[in-house]
């Protein structure tokens, strides 16, 4: 993996909150995924990626109060191999090979993480 880490840097400091996803489920996201997940949190900081800036998140129905996201994916500058994957606790991240029109022309790629399991606070 290749990563433009100043690039991605003023990318999420950039990104404003406005720009976000305002469903119940991706707030819930938002609100909570930093202090869930304090490994994958500090990974993505090494790529300059925000956390709470998901490109797109993927959630599942909530059960038992807990709502499971089966996909979340961040926006990376830079290059990535096809197969790149890698673990933290029981969540994996990989390059993704499905996910929306980004509209961004420069050199980038989706990085992919899942499962994350949050409370479903809404």
């Amino acid at each position: 993996m290749d990563v433009n880490l100043e690039r991605n840097r003023v990318y999420y400091l950039q990104l404003s909150s406005n720009a976000l996803c305002d469903c119940a489920y991706c707030r819930n996201y938002y609100s909570q995924v930093k202090a869930a997940y304090p490994e994958v949190t500090a990974y993505l900081q090494r790529f300059g990626v925000d956390i709470e800036k998901p490109f797109e998140t993927s959630p599942l129905e909530p059960e038992n109060g807990y709502l499971t996201y089966c996909a979340c994916q961040y926006i990376v500058f830079g290059s990535c191999e096809e197969d790149y994957c890698d673990k933290i606790g029981d969540v994996e991240l990989r390059k993704a090979d499905s996910y929306p029109d980004t509209g961004i022309s420069e050199s980038h790629f989706v990085l992919e993480l899942a499962p994350i399991t949050l409370k479903a606070n809404f």
